[in-house]
């Protein structure tokens, strides 16, 4: 048994070896493919405003069970699930109206008062107008573009 010959590397592979050390020296640029990022959520720009309108698509709106109720008007005033106020970082009230099928614009409004699990407005979306009652947090992180940032 030859241990020198076994270890040795063959005189073509070396060559071999060589030209493509040869070969790839002359390329300055390396292409990397990654696959495609899912994008949960586009955004779109509302002409005269600082909001934009968020839109998710069907996979997203599934994994944050995205869910609407209507605003209604009552002998009491205007009114809408406590759920679908938000807070943001000033203190300012607002709700995401759904003005189509998962889309979501950010709309203020003005709280009258919070009474059980009813928030009474005197600003805000009109009566039958869809607010977001669950996974508003999640359509105000797409739009701030804060989604998944923990």
């Amino acid at each position: 048994m030859n241990i020198a010959r076994s270890t040795a590397r063959p005189p073509r592979i070396l060559g071999v070896l060589a030209l493509l050390g040869l070969w790839s020296a002359g390329c300055t640029e390396l292409v990397e493919t990654a696959p495609p990022v899912h994008q949960p959520a586009t955004l779109e720009d509302v002409v005269g405003s600082d909001v934009q309108r968020v839109t998710f698509d069907q996979e997203a709106a599934a994994q944050v069970s995205l869910e609407t109720a209507r605003v209604r008007r009552t002998k009491q005033g205007v009114m809408f699930p406590y759920a679908a106020l938000i807070y943001d970082g000033t203190g300012a009230t607002w709700v995401y109206t759904s003005p189509a099928p998962l889309t979501f614009v950010r709309e203020p409004v003005v709280v009258n008062r919070v009474e059980d699990d009813e928030v009474w407005i005197s600003e805000g979306p009109l009566p039958g107008t869809e607010v977001v009652t669950t996974g508003s947090t999640e359509v105000y992180g797409a739009e701030l573009d804060i989604a998944g940032a923990h």
